[in-house]
């Protein structure tokens, strides 16, 4: 019990959402409305455009002095398509902070992608499949500029790991996916076991079928259960949202993000919206040392709720196989 382990000692590592924008319509992302022909969610409407300014870095690493990993990823965003991307990423190597880029890779240009090619930087390139398949799961992002970008990158001397989420559609090029990696000079390549189903109401967008048993995680077809291990415990962390609210990791973030731009889509106990309405997320108009507090005096709460299975997104994401268990060995 007590108080949450990551907010006794220092954070150094940091989760950013640096834009809700991005330049595809994947059919399961949160961000992709009922019709995938390139709709938004209604939250995303709601919410409208953010992005995490240069600036904005500045003040929140100003609360993190011991500051040493950020991973660039979030919710609704590719952080390619944050205005500020390319001067972040520059801002955190100068000062010794390592960067994990999380992208499909379809954004901005080959020069762009070879200045990112620094010391300290990792790319996730989040490609799922070849010139015939990728698109059918990353809709509208076109599979020849991913290559230029992600050969640039590679090419000057960046580190870089091919990402594949398995599906019906694509299972058969997981091998020639494979050598492409390699050939290309990829660190590595990595299958993720997948959970995802996509959007598979009649009419809607393409349907999205999963792959076989093998590459699928267990979690899909198996209830698999066991005591909530928070991740963010264990990793010392913050989450960092695209309109500047402050969570302890992504999914509590994601649940916030909706229930404030969605409130009607999510029913909440209880419990579970204790954690939100009594104090200002944001730290654009609250100070992060602030909020941060606010999450150590829940800490109890938090710890209880895990007992008792209360929160239906750390049940789902930490109490079970499915983020223990993520990619093929």
């Amino acid at each position: 019990g007590g108080i949450f382990a990551m907010y006794t000692r220092s954070i150094k590592r940091a989760h950013f959402e640096l834009t809700n924008r991005c330049n595809a319509s994947c059919p399961s992302c949160l961000r992709t409305g009922p019709n995938t022909k390139r709709q938004l969610s209604g939250h995303m409407v709601q919410a409208g455009w953010h992005d995490i300014s240069l600036q904005d870095v500045k003040e929140i690493h100003s609360h993190l002095p011991d500051l040493e990993r950020v991973q660039l990823c979030g919710n609704f965003g590719d952080p390619a398509a944050a205005r500020d991307f390319v001067k972040i990423v520059h801002y955190f190597i100068d000062n010794n902070i390592k960067v994990e880029i999380s992208t499909n890779g379809g954004l901005r240009t080959p020069k762009m992608w070879a200045s990112m090619a620094r010391k300290g930087v990792l790319a996730l390139f989040a490609i799922d499949g070849d010139e015939d398949t990728n698109h059918i799961y990353r809709v509208g992002t076109r599979f020849n500029r991913i290559m230029e970008n992600a050969k640039a990158f590679i090419d000057a001397g960046g580190i870089a790991n091919w990402i594949y989420i398995p599906f019906a559609h694509n299972e058969h090029v997981i091998d020639k996916c494979a050598k492409l990696a390699s050939d290309m000079g990829f660190s590595s390549f990595e299958v993720k076991k997948t959970y995802r189903v996509g959007n598979n109401n009649p009419g809607h967008g393409p349907e999205i079928k999963l792959p076989s048993k093998k590459y699928m995680n267990e979690v899909v077809h198996k209830n698999t259960e066991s005591p909530i291990r928070c991740k963010v415990k264990e990793t010392d962390e913050i989450y960092v949202a695209a309109d500047g609210d402050i969570s302890p990791c992504c999914w509590v973030g994601c649940q916030l993000w909706i229930k404030k731009y969605s409130p009607s889509t999510i029913e909440y106990d209880a419990a579970l919206a204790s954690y939100y309405i009594d104090f200002d997320h944001s730290f654009r108009t609250n100070s992060l040392t602030s909020i941060v507090n606010s999450y150590v005096q829940k800490g109890e709460i938090y710890e209880l709720s895990w007992d008792y299975r209360k929160i239906p997104v750390c049940n789902k994401n930490c109490g079970n196989n499915k983020w223990l268990d993520r990619y093929l060995k």
